[in-house]
């Protein structure tokens, strides 16, 4: 009785398969394959009181830090990158204008961009948003693609000196945007 289920079942199956209606299957659709995802990654963020900038009492008007980045001479990155985007969003509570400066330069040191952005003083310690965006599109892609090294410098612009008790912090955030287009070229 259980073979005889069995192949019951087994030629239901067998005739579903061969016996069903399929509409006709374009295989030549994959020559058509685009996509075009975009990725978002976190590049830095501070969030510093303004006694940070002291150092033995002594007040420190620029900070800098540098980042090594490599991934940009990935053949994949390289060849299906068309876009990107840096995108800033500063907060600043102290009485002291900032400056940001990112460079993008080669394992040399050599320089192929640069862009800086400035953010207003807040003379009565309440916040001050000021968002930026630098985008990398053509001839300024290629530099970009060519960078090993990202220099971040964060400069206070000239006023009031700061001490110990001067309130107000700077918050720094950012992000890379990245848009890529893939397509049957793989």
């Amino acid at each position: 009785m259980k073979k005889r289920i069995f192949n019951l079942l087994l030629l239901l199956t067998v005739n579903f398969v061969f016996l069903s209606c399929t509409k006709d299957i374009d295989f030549n659709q994959v020559n058509d394959f685009e996509v075009s995802p975009v990725i978002e990654s976190s590049l830095i963020f501070l969030d510093e009181p303004a006694n940070q900038f002291l150092e033995d009492g002594v007040e420190i008007s620029t900070v800098q830090d540098s980042v090594l980045v490599n991934i940009f001479k990935d053949d994949f990155i390289s060849e299906h990158l068309v876009k990107a985007e840096f995108v800033f969003e500063t907060i600043n509570s102290i009485n002291r204008g900032v400056e940001l400066r990112i460079d993008f330069l080669t394992d040399s040191n050599i320089q192929l961009h640069s862009f800086s952005f400035a953010v207003e003083p807040s003379t009565n310690n309440t916040p001050i948003m000021f968002n930026y965006t630098e985008v990398f599109e053509g001839s300024t892609l290629a530099n970009f693609l060519e960078t090993e090294k990202l220099l971040f410098t964060l400069s206070l612009q000239q006023g009031p000196a700061i001490n110990d008790d001067t309130p107000g912090n700077i918050e720094l955030k950012s992000k890379g945007v990245f848009f890529f287009n893939i397509d049957n070229t793989l």
